[in-house]
């Protein structure tokens, strides 16, 4: 049914937006060595749970629904893209909760060198060695392929 591909999509689109919108602010957060930023970024995203609670539930409701599109459309669940799509979500996923940890415990000890808990330049150093960025450019390049795949149907 067409609701149910709209639900998939609108599903998708959230958890892309806000994956992508909250894991980007902490990357470039690191990226730019601000850890005021990142501490407050942090600590508005409710130490990471926020992203990581409402991407994974879009992300649950998504794969629903369009579970529920490919059964109700007569699409073969066993097609090459959709097995594609599954592996690639799957990993994708893995992926995306591996980096949103390392992010929330970057954003962690930005909060406390900003608390006087830790030494600014220690966390500074753990910043600086961070491979934030190029692990977000990883995380964008998994959605890249699930959205070629989705629409190219490869």
């Amino acid at each position: 049914m067409l609701i149910f591909k709209a639900l998939h999509i609108l599903s998708m689109f959230t958890m892309v937006a806000v994956g992508v919108g909250g894991y980007s602010l902490y990357a470039l957060a690191v990226g730019r060595r601000d850890i005021h930023a990142l501490a407050a970024i942090h600590r508005t995203l409710a130490r990471g749970r926020l992203v990581a609670n409402v991407s994974a539930l879009a992300l649950l409701a998504g794969v629903v629904f369009g579970l529920l599109t490919a059964l109700t459309a007569g699409f073969d669940f066993l097609a090459g893209w959709l097995i594609n799509a599954y592996v690639l979500v799957a990993a994708f996923a893995i992926y995306a909760d591996w980096f949103g940890r390392r992010l929330a415990r970057l954003g962690d000890a930005a909060v406390d060198a900003e608390d006087g808990r830790r030494s600014s330049d220690e966390v500074m150093r753990e910043v600086a060695a961070s491979r934030a960025v190029r692990e977000f450019a990883i995380a964008a390049a998994f959605l890249v392929a699930i959205i070629a795949d989705m629409v190219l149907k490869l």
